[in-house]
């Protein structure tokens, strides 16, 4: 398919990916721009892109370009760069045009006078030009009595502190109250939107040295069968191998157009520790590794332990290790009620007893490979009701069972509920075979904490067991909308403390980034799937570009802002060119990250992995 072709088929996205970039780039720069100008600085420039230039023109002093490619834009202040003193005679200053005696002046009487000299520089064109930008920033400075040139110029450094502050923050204020905007359009015309993660029978990561990477399996690689299952999602994917734990599994894995049959054996995940056949001692269990994912407290084993006995029961191998704890979870979730924890005796060969309290639920042994899938999110509005539980009827079903307002009800049976909508479908989908054996399983936030509720009769909908879910208002719209812009900002904060608590991986981190590449095929896939949908990711990457500018990281407004905040408390301001130079490694690691993103983007791309559905 040539260039040509694909762009005519997927024109509409395209110009749709151009104006939701060029909005949320126009949006962040103008917000710079009306704060500059609000305070007297002049922009002698306003551009959206890069590449060649599409069309300009002059307005209040200013020129307004917009180029091909909008992947970036910038307001040129007069004198922000420290550098720029020195070829501000490009732009002209006020004074080459004033004569002299005339301040203070007014700011109309100042703009009359030089109005008074256009015949003087109507020679050349590019000097009527800068006499134009001149008089047009004069106009439209603030009104008031000027008592000196400098005053005039609208040169950056000349403002005071607080008015620089003010522009520096022009730009995010602008994204957070576009973004604000766009919300509450979308909330009052289409509800508001659920976004619920999602993964894909696609490899997305392979760790080295796991089984899949030992059998040959590579990124964007889909898995379509295990063990004679079809395979449509990333759930079932992850169910079928946690199903054979150190047992042979027969993979069908399709690459490009071709499918080939792999056969590997899964390492067992028994809390946090790691069991394969092929790694023993002598046939007995040893600890192949020790995973981040587990929920067992790594320091009761260590990998290379020999593990000969369970609760006094001898294991020969592997296989016996996992039978062993099949039947403890079956023991311990036979228990009414089941416990939460169970104290597990280990023999371990060369350490005697070693003693491990494990979370009942991790005690089941789950068969991994060693890879990550794909993950997507999911758009969805709900118009009706939220997943939150506003009441419970006196003497209900809902109330012998536990539940409370202000419960959030996310999952029953591990299908998601975004609504009383989607909590009707799972009910009635999951109502076959209820029993006690086979509870409906109710996993619900309550307080910031995780409760599990377990009903073993059939329960027909939401109002026949006495819930009623809070229902989608304006002033809900309104405070979900600043509640995001909110869980934004603090983003960064959450990702680098669960970096350093080694909650989150940086392999994970990085492969659930994007980069401009990921943001344009976001919106490219979600542009023909509705209006509401293509303003919704318009207004979460608007919003995030503000939240990313906030940090205080070099080159980005947050550090900018910090620095004159600095210089404004200790009463003496940051060397301008050292501040310049500081930003300029900042800008370089920047661009550093980007090109990373980028390549992976591109990886992505290249094995057709979408991001959202």
């Amino acid at each position: 398919m040539s260039v040509v072709t694909w762009l005519c088929g997927h024109f509409t996205s395209v110009i749709a990916v151009c104006v939701a970039f060029g909005f949320i780039i126009a949006i962040h720069e103008l917000g710079h721009f009306i704060m500059a100008r609000r305070v007297g600085i002049r922009c002698p420039k306003f551009s959206i892109g890069f590449g060649p230039r599409l069309f300009s023109f002059e307005f209040r002093g200013t020129e307004f370009s917009v180029s091909l490619l909008p992947l970036g834009g910038y307001v040129m202040m007069l004198g922000e760069d420290p550098d720029s003193d020195d070829k501000q005679d490009e732009f002209s200053m006020v004074s080459s045009y004033l004569s002299e005696g005339i301040l203070p002046a007014s700011r109309d009487d100042v703009a009359a006078a030089i109005a008074a000299r256009e015949a003087d520089f109507s020679g050349e064109p590019a000097e009527q030009k800068r006499f134009r930008s001149v008089l047009g920033h004069v106009r439209y400075l603030p009104d008031k009595i000027y008592e000196n040139v400098r005053q005039l110029e609208g040169n950056f450094n000349d403002a005071s502190i607080p008015a620089r502050m003010a522009v520096i923050l022009g730009g995010v204020t602008m994204n957070f109250i576009s973004a604000l905007i766009l919300f509450w359009i979308i909330g009052a015309c289409y509800g508001l939107v659920d976004l619920s993660p999602k993964s894909l029978p696609i490899v997305m990561k392979v760790f080295s040295g796991s089984p899949a990477a030992t059998a040959g399996i590579a990124y964007g690689d889909r898995i379509t069968e295990i063990n004679g299952l079809p395979i449509v999602s990333g759930s079932e994917m992850v169910k079928a191998l946690g199903d054979c734990p150190a047992r042979p599994a027969e993979i069908v894995v399709k690459r490009g157009e071709e499918e080939q049959k792999v056969s590997l054996v899964p390492n067992a995940l028994i809390g946090s520790w790691v069991f394969h056949p092929n790694s023993t001692d002598n046939g007995l269990p040893k600890v192949a590794d020790i995973s981040s994912f587990g929920e067992a407290a790594p320091s009761a084993l260590a990998a290379g332990d020999v593990v000969t006995a369970v609760n006094g029961q001898q294991v020969a191998s592997v296989s016996d290790l996992v039978g062993c704890f099949d039947r403890l979870y079956v023991e311990e979730n036979a228990k009414k009620p089941a416990p939460s924890k169970c104290e597990v005796t280990l023999e371990v060969k060369g350490k005697g007893e070693v003693k491990a309290s494990l979370p009942t639920g991790s005690l089941k042994p789950v068969g991994k490979i060693g890879i990550m899938p794909a993950q997507v999110t999911e758009f969805k509005f709900i118009k009706h009701t939220t997943n939150e539980v506003q009441s419970v009827a006196e003497g209900s079903l809902a109330a012998r069972l536990g539940f409370k307002s202000g419960d959030m009800i996310y999952f029953v049976n591990g299908a998601r509920v975004a609504d009383i909508e989607s909590l009707n479908e799972v009910l009635v989908a999951s109502s076959k075979g209820v029993s006690a054996e086979h509870p409906l399983v109710f996993d619900i936030a309550r307080s910031n904490e995780h409760v599990e509720i377990k009903a073993d009769e059939v329960i027909p909908d939401a109002i026949g067991m006495g819930l009623t879910l809070r229902p989608i208002t304006m002033g809900l719209v309104v405070s979900r909308s600043f509640s995001m812009i909110g869980r934004l900002i603090v983003a960064p904060v959450i990702i680098v403390k669960q970096m350093l608590d080694k909650m989150l991986s940086p392999e994970l981190v990085k492969a659930s980034m994007s980069g401009p590449l990921g943001i344009m095929q976001m919106i490219f896939e979600l542009s023909d799937q509705g209006m509401g949908k293509l303003l919704y990711i318009t207004a979460l990457i608007n919003a995030a570009v503000g939240a990313f500018n906030v940090i205080p990281f070099p080159a980005l407004d947050g550090a900018r802002f910090c620095v004159l905040l600095f210089g404004w408390v200790r009463g003496r301001e940051v060397d301008p060119r050292k501040e310049a130079m500081v930003h300029n490694i900042g800008l370089f690691v920047l661009l550093g990250l980007v090109l990373l993103v980028t390549f992976l983007d591109v990886q992505r791309l290249y094995a057709g992995v979408p991001l959202t559905k």
